[in-house]
């Protein structure tokens, strides 16, 4: 399928921090899209969100107050914040309250009379929130104080509301970072990923005592190469996006970083990774691509999910049990043209575990009584091998005698499976063995199971914008249309929290 890619040569996140303004090269083709195809609606829940309360404290008004101590500051401030009903998302408030009712609490980003250079550095990093696909508006900090007098209560309220302000926006712009602002399996049933736990107690202690933002920042940023570069590319869209003619490449860059960080932080050395937007499935060695090859996915009625999972099994010469949803809506209406239909195609069909012939089965009581199996063969719809990664949808990659579907452009054919055009490589890839080892196997047409040598990590994936070996960024049709999903469901999540 035509596809449109632009070079992207930032190999570092924090080469983009510090480079945002050099130069990269582009291309674009317009490619056409319908966003709406095949989407499973599922109205975006957007977290819970609560006003944060903290119990009073004393102001602990003595000698220190009389002598106005840097001490005495930061306790005024902190007596100041029971009165503060900031809106937050319910996990931030609870860490937040828990952090600032220890009796020994220290403030963060005051010191009592205004701002550190530590609370300069993070609202530094909050304003550049889009280098990395992030919505600005959601992490603003007021900083109402700096025109009030000094030692003055009006001031105190307002830096106790900046303190906690500044805890909650670096708390949410890390843990969106770390983990994504979007719970992909909120959006419909295609998506399955167990989501990254954030320990939120754990990331204030470290904003309270580290002396530089930074290490904090690359802790919970993606440090997979890919990030980089398609912040990189997000950046080169956005300085050339002169007439407004790029923003459907900077949406699918926005979501691509969005999916990428619902993944892990940082890929294994060796894993398979499948895009289905690219039709592709890949295998990477040393977090190097080493073998690619053209694949067919789920049917618009049929969609392939978007998950992870563990490879563990190759099989050789399978058999296929046919589910139940093809007996009925594709073998059927066969059957009552012709009852031998089954026996001549060289199925076997059983009746309550009894073998019997098609012809004599009787097709109108409850399907759950039959089986039918498909035999080890070349003309085998999963053809002569399949690779295996248990989950939850049933979903595995797997031969095919359908062999001209991989010419198409658009190759959505499957049930949700994912057949490769050249599965004997994959199989050798994922064995960590040669093709002539796979032949050998086939070659006595007996059904067996190998387990692969070690577990080895698999990405099915769907980005419509992805980085390729040397950096550019190709991008791809919206298939399936789930990257409108994932937008609606940013903007809500951004509308939500602009409600504080």
């Amino acid at each position: 399928m035509p596809i449109r890619s632009t070079p992207c040569r930032i190999a570092s996140l924090f080469v983009v921090m510090t480079l945002l303004s050099a130069p990269v090269v582009s291309q674009a083709q317009m490619v056409k899209a319908d966003p709406l195809a095949g989407v499973a609606d599922k109205a975006y829940t957007v977290p819970a969100r609560r006003a944060v309360q903290l119990p009073p404290r004393g102001d602990d008004s003595g000698l220190g107050t009389l002598f106005d101590t840097a001490a005495s500051r930061q306790t005024k401030i902190l007596s100041k914040m029971s009165g503060i009903r900031l809106v937050m998302n319910d996990d931030v408030a609870a860490t937040i309250e828990a952090y600032y009712s220890q009796p020994k609490a220290k403030l963060i980003w005051t010191d009592g009379e205004a701002h550190t250079a530590k609370a300069a550095q993070a609202i530094d990093l909050l304003k550049q929130a889009d280098s990395w696909g992030l919505n600005p508006a959601d992490y603003i900090v007021p900083t109402d104080f700096e025109n009030m007098p000094k030692g003055s209560d009006e001031r105190a309220a307002a830096l106790a509301q900046f303190e906690i302000s500044l805890s909650n926006k670096m708390a949410m712009f890390l843990q969106d970072n770390f983990r994504g602002r979007i719970d992909p399996n909120k959006l419909s049933n295609y998506y399955d990923f167990k989501r990254k736990p954030v320990d939120l107690k754990a990331m204030i202690a470290e904003l309270s005592n580290a002396p530089d933002l930074m290490p904090v920042f690359n802790h919970y940023m993606p440090s997979n190469p890919k990030f980089a570069q398609l912040a990189a590319e997000l950046q080169w869209l956005k300085k050339s996006d002169q007439a407004g003619g790029a923003k459907a490449d900077i949406d699918k860059v926005t979501v691509a970083m969005e999916e990428l960080r619902w993944m892990p932080q940082e890929f294994p050395q060796r894993y398979v990774f499948i895009n289905q937007p690219a039709y592709m499935a890949y295998y990477y060695e040393n977090g190097q691509m080493t073998f690619s090859t053209k694949a067919v996915i789920g049917q618009q009625d049929h969609q392939t999910n978007f998950f992870d999972a563990t490879i563990k099994t190759v099989e050789f010469n399978p058999d296929w049990g046919v589910p139940q949803s093809i007996i009925k809506n594709e073998m059927l209406p066969h059957l009552k043209r012709d009852p031998a239909y089954l026996d001549k195609e060289g199925y076997v069909v059983t009746v309550k575990g009894k073998e019997m012939p098609s012809a004599k089965v009787d097709w109108s009581q409850p399907l759950d009584n039959i089986g039918v199996v498909q035999p080890p063969g070349p003309d085998n719809a999963l053809g002569q091998l399949k690779i295996l990664f248990p989950n939850a949808h049933a979903i595995y990659m797997h031969d095919t005698p359908a062999r001209g579907k991989f010419a198409s452009q658009d190759r959505m054919f499957s049930h949700g499976c994912v057949r490769l055009e050249d599965p004997r490589g994959m199989a050798a890839a994922v064995l960590k063995n040669t093709v002539d080892f796979v032949n050998q196997q086939i070659s006595d047409g007996q059904k067996k199971d190998m387990p692969v040598p070690e577990p080895l990590a698999v990405y099915v994936a769907y980005f419509t914008a992805w980085p390729s070996e040397d950096g550019t960024v190709h991008y791809y049709d919206d298939i399936y249309g789930r990257d409108l999903q994932t937008l609606n469901a940013i903007a809500a999540t951004s509308a939500s929290r602009s409600q504080s």
